[in-house]
């Protein structure tokens, strides 16, 4: 099935780090991995982001080409999706229905149960932590929209009359996800800020992508799509100096803070 197969492409894309059918232009060199230093008393670190608003630029990442095409209207594939949707629909239990509701909220600190709810994980006493994954949501901003017009596909709600979303639903088109494309980015950096995290954190990504079929708002292919999406934005954004650069200083405060030893220049703890 077309989704079976975009969610194993996504799972081999997460294990490379890398993206299939985009290569970035040639004259871009990959800057270092992250290093974070020893670890330095909290006055000693970095004191300011960069001033940029975004690491990339709507010509940095086109997901009409990097996409495959959602299942057609009426076709069998769609009918299964909706199907699918209607079965959870009926099993949404009333806690499963809050989960999704909240988790429409575009947070990195929705996160915090994969890293075992430390009080510390919050944007008040992490500042970097919260802009850096700010941007993040902004730079897909960028490339989102568009792709969604363009591909076109109307919300599952709109098709099938029997879905009562959980969630409030959204004006713009359904494919791909954006939250499931947020998610998986965002999952992937603090996976990188966080290596002897990664299990729980990718679950929660997993988790958090989900919901949107849950919440009544997306079908499996959307999802899967934004698993493809996300995982070429977070490649798009280790070839930018400057979030390289803002991700050392955030990765800094939040091992700080959750009282974790620096990385080394591998990225392992």
């Amino acid at each position: 099935m077309r989704v079976r197969s975009l969610i194993l492409l996504a799972n081999i894309l997460f294990a490379m780090g890398g993206c299939a059918g985009y290569a970035p232009p040639p004259q871009r060199s990959v800057p270092p991995a992250p290093v974070v230093a020893a670890m330095p008393p909290a006055t000693g670190l970095p004191a300011t982001f960069s001033s940029t608003d975004h690491y990339l630029t709507a010509a940095s990442l086109n997901l009409y080409r990097l996409l495959p095409p959602p299942p057609e209207a009426g076709s069998a594939q769609e009918r299964a999706e909706l199907d699918e949707l209607l079965r959870l629909q009926a099993a949404r239990t009333p806690a499963a229905a809050q989960r999704a509701a909240d988790d429409a909220t575009v947070s990195i600190f929705r996160f915090a149960d994969a890293l075992g709810n430390p009080p510390q994980f919050n944007p008040r006493q992490l500042p970097r932590t919260a802009q850096l994954f700010s941007r993040i949501a902004r730079d897909e901003s960028l490339f989102m929209n568009s792709a969604k017009d363009a591909f076109g596909r109307p919300r599952p709600f709109v098709t099938e009359p029997r879905l009562a979303p959980v969630v409030a639903k959204p004006a713009s088109a359904s494919y791909p996800s954006g939250h499931s494309t947020w998610a998986v980015a965002s999952a992937i950096v603090l996976a990188d800020m966080l290596p002897e995290r990664r299990a729980g954190i990718f679950a929660r990504a997993e988790e958090y992508a989900r919901n949107r079929e849950v919440g009544g708002v997306h079908y499996p292919s959307d999802v899967a799509a934004g698993h493809l999406a996300g995982t070429a934005l977070a490649t798009e954004l280790f070839l930018s100096a400057h979030f390289v650069e803002d991700e050392v200083a955030a990765a800094a405060e939040l091992r700080q803070a959750l009282g974790l030893p620096a990385l080394n220049r591998k990225g392992i703890p």
